[in-house]
């Protein structure tokens, strides 16, 4: 049995939160004979439990829900979460050694090119990005778009982040939006969509690279592999367009 302020101890996490916690019926210790309330080993589980679905970005709100079921739901979820946890484990992996490559290249004072820079830092599982998505192109074609991803993920995100990048690369080196290496990289990208998300037309494939600089949420998201290139991905996209209608 341990006292609110052993718990706080051992999980780390504030007594202030473990009160808002009972306050909202997520977890609440069990009150003794002598006016004392103890969390047991059952809490604390249930404690590991909610950290791992916080960590994980899960609203406390769903996090009580997701608690309140039986035994074999909250199983199937723990490991849904493992696999979670792992696909980022692997991310960190990533970045740890995108990290060690960037302070070799600065003590070496070698060059990175800027897929090397970004290496990890994919914005695919972007909740933000995914609920533009959803709200434009509807809950339908999201779906048909995991669908075709499934087992996939990391090809389909290498795909898309190896176009991003080279539009990036573009931009340094001061190549219009319209040249004819950007027009390529759109048909690779309509291409890729086709082949990875859903049957793309190339009215849809126009609209898309138009809300590539008009959604903020877009822009914002494709503006982190370099400054400018949610415009300059959507120019370029409209002379492919363009092209293709002819």
């Amino acid at each position: 049995m341990y006292l609110i302020k052993q718990v706080s101890e051992i999980s780390g996490v504030s007594v202030r939160t473990l009160h808002h916690y009972d306050e909202i019926g997520l977890l609440s210790p069990k009150k003794q004979e002598n006016g004392y309330r103890y969390y047991s080993d059952e809490e604390l589980s249930q404690l590991q439990t909610i950290l791992y679905y916080k960590y994980l970005g899960f609203p406390l709100k769903e996090i009580k829900s997701l608690m309140k079921q039986d035994e074999d739901n909250l199983l199937s979820h723990l490991k849904h979460q493992l696999k979670l946890m792992q696909k980022e484990k692997d991310r960190l992996l990533t970045l740890i050694d995108t990290l060690e490559k960037t302070i070799a290249s600065t003590e070496r004072k070698m060059t990175m090119t800027t897929e090397e820079k970004f290496k990890g830092f994919t914005f695919k599982d972007n909740e933000k990005y995914k609920q533009a998505a959803t709200e434009k192109y509807g809950e339908t074609v999201m779906n048909e778009a995991e669908e075709r991803q499934k087992g996939k993920e990391e090809i389909v995100a290498d795909g898309f982040n190896k176009i991003w990048f080279a539009f990036a690369d573009n931009i340094e080196k001061g190549l219009p939006a319209t040249s004819a290496e950007n027009v390529d990289l759109a048909k690779q990208l309509h291409q890729h969509m086709c082949t990875y998300a859903f049957d793309c037309s190339i009215d849809v494939f126009s609209s898309i690279g138009f809300g590539y600089a008009q959604n903020e949420e877009f822009r914002t998201n494709l503006d982190k592999y370099g400054k400018g290139v949610g415009q300059y991905a959507c120019d370029a996209i409209q002379a492919y367009v363009a092209q293709e209608r002819k």
